[in-house]
């Protein structure tokens, strides 16, 4: 096998209206990748913090700088906020759910499609009228690509940002992967939602609130059957964003790397690069650690909070 470096992102939230940071940033991110010589970089939902058109466009124009409107070297997948948006300012908090509401889903999903339509060209579907799920080999390796973001709903997900991958989406990727054309190929899924359960806090009331609000609204249901499926087809290994951090775990002898804190990461002042190395002797993963031109890297991390794999880099 070919070896092959991709480099893992994720929730870059660009927005033309917010974050400013955020431009800059991915920017940074994307220099430190394109000096790596990667072979492919994997960006696993939230490109944009709103789904708004000028968000899109901002991002498509930055990829494009990039020249990474390329389907053999860029894979990206959909985030709740490339859909339903987000909350931004506190006046938004009570009027959110009814814009989730009247988001129209289906059209959110294909619009996403339209505008990284480059991306998409060396993609199998079983379905043309949805993007997801998709497979796309490259050589010796399958990138699979899900939509885990669930639609409205009063009850199960009423501020957009639960997930559920559903059972139509497992059905027809579990067809696809059972032809055996690609049994022997290194399988890696690309999905928004996270698999690991959040912590509770410890930090205090609010703190508490808080984490009982997120541990409701950020859940992905179908987990199980995701795991079977993830089981059943030898995946090598899931990344996903969603939650701000960057970690590797393990659930049910499943490999999970989150990249959610590449851009914006609620604990430390750093921007993150997932480094995915394949070679005949299998996947190795490495947590790349920039120091951002905006902010100071820490010189003192404490190594509960930093997973084993990392290592700092320069910009």
């Amino acid at each position: 096998m070919k070896q092959l470096t991709l480099a893992h992102i994720s929730d870059l939230h660009l927005s033309s209206r917010y974050y400013r940071d955020n431009i800059r940033n991915t920017k940074q991110v994307l220099e430190y990748i394109k000096a790596l010589n990667a072979d492919h970089i994997l960006v696993t939902g939230d490109m944009t913090a709103d789904g708004q058109h000028k968000d899109y466009e901002l991002a498509r124009s930055i990829l494009k700088s990039f020249k990474l409107l390329d389907p053999a070297r860029m894979s990206i997948v959909i985030g709740n906020h490339d859909i339903f948006g987000g909350i931004h300012m506190a006046e938004e908090i009570l009027d959110f759910p009814r814009r989730c509401k009247k988001t129209a889903y289906q059209r959110k999903i294909m619009e996403f499609k339209q505008y990284f339509q480059e991306l998409f060209q060396d993609c199998q579907f079983t379905d043309t009228q949805n993007p997801f799920p998709y497979i796309k080999p490259l050589g010796d390796l399958l990138l699979i690509g899900l939509n885990s973001v669930a639609e409205y709903s009063s009850v199960k997900n009423p501020v957009g940002s639960n997930g559920k991958v559903s059972k139509n989406q497992i059905q027809r990727l579990d067809q696809m992967l059972s032809k055996g054309e690609f049994t022997n190929h290194t399988k890696i899924v690309l999905i928004h939602h996270h698999f690991k359960k959040i912590k509770k806090s410890v930090n205090g009331t609010m703190h508490s609130i808080w984490g009982a609000v997120e541990n409701q609204t950020m859940k992905l249901r179908s987990k199980r059957d995701l795991l079977n499926l993830f089981r059943k087809h030898s995946i090598n290994l899931v990344v996903h964003g969603h939650l701000h951090e960057n970690r590797e775990y393990t659930k049910k002898g499943i490999r999970f790397m989150n990249g959610g804190g590449s851009i914006l990461n609620n604990d430390l002042p750093q921007l993150y690069v997932n480094i995915i190395k394949i070679t005949s002797a299998g996947v190795t993963t490495e947590l790349r650690v920039l120091r951002s031109a905006l902010k100071p890297l820490i010189e003192r991390v404490d190594p509960l909070q930093i997973p084993s794999y990392i290592s700092v880099a320069a910009s």
